[in-house]
């Protein structure tokens, strides 16, 4: 974090050597647009239903597992060498099967990840085109996120989350 606002001061400084003019510089909030933006908020409602269903499909799973265990102690007694054998070997398949879908749909890279991007790599692309658009008009040199950039304090006055999600609301 340190780091970023360093590398910024240092990329800022160097500019305003490199470039006689005035910088003008703004900022948005990503996590305001983000509660404020109809699109994202669809988007962020798409991926908790399909996290939903992925949470019920993982608890029968488990509740399969569980009932198959219970199943299996209440009867190891009566069972014979092999049946025992069978029994845990359809057990730990199941236990397996779990894992490999848990793995699956939340492992890195797997279709949680995959499915959030395809729900907001257009809105990005939507916000950068929206961002080029405000930065061309207002003559603005440089927009941070002020939620990733890591800067502890900036004026207020610099702020164009409203502007952007206006923009944002009349590109459609």
């Amino acid at each position: 974090m340190r780091i970023k606002l360093i590398i910024i001061a240092v990329l800022i400084s160097i500019a305003g050597m490199a470039f006689p003019k005035e910088m003008k510089i703004a900022y948005f909030n990503s996590d305001e647009l983000r509660k404020q933006w109809d699109d994202w908020k669809d988007a962020q409602a798409k991926f908790d239903q399909d996290v939903v269903n992925w949470q019920k499909q993982a608890q029968a799973m488990e509740d399969t597992i569980t009932q198959m265990a219970e199943d299996y102690q209440r009867q190891e007694l009566l069972l014979s060498e092999d049946k025992k054998q069978e029994k845990q070997m359809l057990l730990a398949q199941k236990q397996q099967e779990y894992q490999q879908f848990l793995s699956t749909i939340f492992g890195d890279g797997g279709q949680a990840t995959q499915r959030n991007a395809e729900l907001t790599s257009p809105l990005y692309d939507e916000i950068s085109q929206a961002l080029s658009k405000i930065a061309e008009r207002d003559g603005i040199d440089v927009i941070f996120d002020a939620e990733s950039s890591g800067i502890a304090y900036i004026d207020p006055s610099f702020d164009i989350t409203d502007e952007l999600l206006q923009e944002l609301k009349s590109s459609k």
